[in-house]
């Protein structure tokens, strides 16, 4: 107690900063303290004394702290917690099951007068005080009552030590535990500071944006004072939002010790790997997560894992395993949970939804696995017969993913019976700033979430009159041969009921005859339909819902914008179809669009039925997305899509010469615009008020390519050509939609035209010899898609290597029964055997147990990065860095000539 003798009243009234740095300390001391715990009760017999130091040096001070505050029970129980972690620390006794439970019961009543301080001399804490008394006696022998128990009233008397009884000296400065931080280098900031300068952040960039609109373009000084006003806004955004951000491990590090407890109390066994507890999401996200992943943890251990007699029977170990991996994806995070439990049962779950009188057996029957599957989140729905209080105690999944798609979110799931489930939540950084499409229908200005946004498309004339089509009861849009189904803005503002079968077969019918009329028309006025100009235009927002997707039919399409999200009226909430409202630049109000909301309003089946047989067709074949464009009016070229960065419009009049070449400012930074005519033998390009630059990915320097249209974004399976024609920067040829294409190789365009770029590497001849090219090394290329199989064994070969290259892991396997190879590429996403496999079987060969390995994929993230690791390879390349990928190559070689 503080020697002015005050009452815990008088400290809380008269100091409460104090106070309050106390239980803010105190609660990050015991959550970072339960994992050491468990930890430690998994290495009993030889436990880590880092971990034991930390715990005690944790406890330790929370007990001093408590009892300078005067708060007495919390004393009394750090106290008998320290002094059986003395006991632990010297070796005496060692954490067993028992003392970690008793300890692990302290940490939690040590949690839950944390959470009300002022009433935290008045908790009972006999039950857990006298197990950790009973617990020590046991092991230290019997002690005086007094020297056990802290006195309630007046200062501390601090007990003895038994160290110190023996003579063990005056106990040596602690040392410094896993978790510690350096406190000068921090400070404690009260949350509605923080808040507060969000939203002064949100209403700096509303300004900026306002501003932007009014610059004159034409006054140098004026452009000049925007551009910096932007850059240092985005830059006070980012860093303000920085300072919300917390790692997800605050969330699912809290899981080991509900496993632990939920399968002591079932009698099962259960492990828990975590994985990417660093990523960070916005504490509002963070917070809200806790119950959502709280009820799929209990799930997977309740209704998941069986029992080891039920996983021995079925050939499984008689440890399940449950598996939370955290990471980085596309400007979002990732959280997925798998276990190797059971599965769930469709055929319980279709018994259920008859039981129920959900769904009836003839619309079973034309569900899919997933459609079955995903009646799990029909309100309500459960296939236990009554509520429990193992797993979701009633709460049904269909509560889990609406609070996750409420955070702006999205979840995915998938099960197989024997085998496990996987479930993966898609989640955005934060929700306070966000950038956004902004749309119209009739007047009103709508924001839609770049995160769900797929692509844009647009039908002009005769393409708004056959590019609609039906399907059962939806309207549809053939979308590069998938089915996409069509959702109308405008109808959804029109119908605050849910949509049903009959609702949206009357929309479809509308719009089919509406059409249908003005067709006929034509006709009978004797005109060509392909030659119509209609003096309008169909906007089509490809949306994401999870894995599936969906057309939103919009007026126009402003342009994007990054908004700051305000709370939505509470009589909008009903409708469940907008997830808040913003202030545009203009200072007009736009509302935020719930995509999954739209889904469900709309009741749409996102197509899969209609897809399947066409899915079937496609798989197996390796497929690659490639963008098709013109630059002149004779030739079409083609670019493979994961090789583009973005596309700009640009308007011609900005393209500036200087010297012999041209350059664009994009993003405030000088661009090099390269024509094609310039490189090589085609056309000129064709001037238009308004073109397009491709940027690239992986290029350091700012240059891209001119366009003048685009042709279309396909998926396909095409061989390349290297014979019929051929230049430098060119891959080759292939025919697309009956036309002659042109591959580029952007990486050796930019080399042509700007030599220096690449600094002093050198592209060696293509006729160099092969005794060189054996000289230079021999490599196994693996790479199932035509496409980048080209690519990369044209870069290698130009590098002077000698290339052997095969579609998947099994050929590559066969490659060694008569070849010997220095170096293996590898991708990892590959039919028949893929990338993971092929090198996990090169490693069990005690012949090519040493060969460097490159794995060379489009997967960017790090539970990718770490099973390709694991498996055996040495390096991992993103596809395709083309100058980082080279020098990989060089280093690895280079290490295995190296004696």
């Amino acid at each position: 107690m503080s020697n002015s003798n005050e009452t815990l009243d008088d400290m809380l009234l008269n100091d409460p900063e104090m106070v309050e740095s106390f239980v803010a300390e105190a609660k990050e001391h015991l959550e970072s303290i339960e994992d050491d715990f468990l930890s430690l009760e998994r290495q009993k017999d030889n436990p880590d004394q880092t971990q034991l130091d930390k715990v005690f040096r944790a406890i330790h001070s929370v007990k001093g702290a408590a009892g300078f505050l005067g708060l007495s029970k919390m004393t009394e129980l750090a106290h008998i917690m320290e002094a059986l972690l003395t006991n632990m620390r010297s070796g005496k006794i060692l954490p067993e099951t028992e003392y970690i439970d008793s300890l692990l019961a302290g940490v939690d009543l040590l949690s839950t007068m944390l959470q009300n301080i002022q009433l935290s001399n008045e908790v009972d804490i006999t039950l857990v005080h006298d197990q950790l008394v009973t617990y020590h006696k046991k092991k230290a022998g019997q002690k005086k009552a007094d020297e056990q128990k802290p006195a309630k009233k007046g200062p501390e008397k601090k007990p003895e030590r038994t160290e110190e009884k023996k003579g063990k000296k005056k106990e040596a400065p602690l040392p410094a535990g896993k978790g510690d931080f350096d406190i000068h280098s921090t400070v404690r900031i009260n949350i509605d500071l923080l808040d507060k300068l969000m939203v002064q952040a949100g209403e700096l960039v509303l300004i900026r944006n306002q501003h932007l609109l009014t610059v004159d373009e034409s006054n140098s000084i004026s452009r000049s004072i925007a551009h910096r006003l932007d850059r240092i806004t985005s830059e006070l955004q980012e860093t303000v939002i920085s300072t919300r951000m917390q790692p997800v491990g605050k969330v699912i590090d809290k899981f080991p010790r509900v496993v632990r407890d939920m399968s002591k109390s079932m009698g099962k066994q259960i492990q828990l790997n975590i994985t990417g507890s660093n990523a960070e999401l916005d504490k509002s996200i963070l917070e809200s997560l806790t119950d959502p992943l709280t009820h799929i943890i209990r799930n997977s251990c309740g209704h998941g894992i069986e029992s080891p007699e039920e996983r021995a029977k079925a050939g499984k170990p008689k440890k399940g395993l449950i598996s939370i991996a955290a990471y980085h994806e596309a400007g979002r995070v990732n959280i997925k949970i798998t276990d190797d439990g059971r599965g769930v049962d469709t055929q319980l779950i279709r018994k259920k939804v008859i039981e129920k009188r959900l769904k009836t057996e003839a619309e079973l029957e034309q569900m899919s696995h997933q459609d079955i599957l995903n009646l799990v989140f029909l309100p309500g729905f459960s296939t236990m017969d009554k509520a429990d209080d193992i797993a979701g105690r009633g709460v049904g999944m269909d509560v889990v993913k609406t609070s996750i798609e409420k955070l702006g979110g999205s979840f995915d799931f998938e099960s197989k019976i024997d085998e496990g489930t996987t479930i993966l939540l898609r989640l955005p950084l934060t929700l306070a700033i966000i950038p956004s499409l902004i749309v119209t229908s009739g007047n009103q200005l709508y924001a839609v979430p770049q995160v769900s946004l797929v692509e844009l498309v647009s039908l002009y004339d005769n393409e708004i009159l056959t590019k609609i089509e039906r399907a059962d009861d939806h309207e549809v849009y053939r979308l590069r041969d998938r089915l996409l189904p069509i959702v109308r803005l405008s109808e959804v503002l029109a119908m605050p009921k849910l949509f049903d079968r009959v609702s949206r077969a009357e929309i479809a019918e509308h719009y089919y005859q509406e059409n249908r009329k003005i067709r006929w028309q034509l006709l009978k006025d004797g005109k060509d339909e392909s030659s119509i100009t209609l003096d309008k235009s169909l906007n089509i927002v490809v949306l994401k819902v999870g894995t599936s997707h969906y057309g939103l039919i919009v007026d126009e399409i402003l342009g994007t914008e990054e908004i700051v999200v305000k709370p939505q009226h509470s009589s909008l909430k009903s409708l469940g179809i907008y997830s808040g409202s913003t202030i545009m630049g203009n200072g007009k109000t736009a509302l935020i669009l719930d995509v999954g909301g739209i889904a469900r309003h709309t009741g749409i089946t996102l197509a899969e039925k209609i897809m399947a047989d066409h899915e079937q067709e496609l798989m197996g074949e390796d497929l690659q997305s490639v963008l098709l464009f013109k630059s002149g009016p004779t030739e079409q070229f083609a670019l493979s899509l994961p090789l583009i960065r973005r596309i700009e419009p640009v308007q011609k009049t900005d393209i500036e010469l200087i010297g012999d070449k041209e350059y664009i400012t994009v993003d405030g930074v000088s661009t090099l615009v390269l024509k094609l005519e310039n490189i090589l033998n085609v056309s000129p390009i064709e001037q238009h008020e308004k073109m397009f630059l491709i940027l690239p990915r992986n290029l350091t320097r700012p240059v891209g390519i001119l366009m003048s249209s685009f042709i279309d974004v396909v998926d396909t399976a095409v061989e390349i050509d290297v014979e019929s024609y051929q230049a430098d920067g060119l891959l080759g040829t292939a025919i697309m939609n009956g036309v002659m294409t042109l591959f580029l190789d952007f990486y050796r365009l930019v080399e042509i035209i700007e030599p220096e770029y690449f600094g002093e590497r050198q592209v060696v001849s293509s006729d160099i010899s092969a005794a060189e090219s054996e000289q230079a090394g021999r490599l196994l290329l693996l790479e199932d898609i035509s496409f980048f199989r080209h690519l990369i064994k044209g870069y290698l070969e130009a590098e002077g290597y000698q290339v052997v290259d095969v579609k998947n892991g099994q050929l590559g396997l066969d490659q060694f029964d008569t070849n010997e190879f220095d170096l293996i590429i590898s991708d990892l996403e590959m039919p028949v055997m893929n990338g993971w496999e092929f090198i996990k079987n090169v490693r069990q060969n005690k012949l090519l147990k040493d060969i460097p390995a490159v794995a060379l994929t489009s997967l960017d993230n790090d539970e990718s990065r770490r099973r390709a690791i694991e498996n055996g390879f040495n390096y991992y390349e993103v596809k395709l860095d083309r100058e980082h990928f080279l020098a990989t190559i060089s280093e690895a070689l280079g290490k295995k000539k190296t004696p």
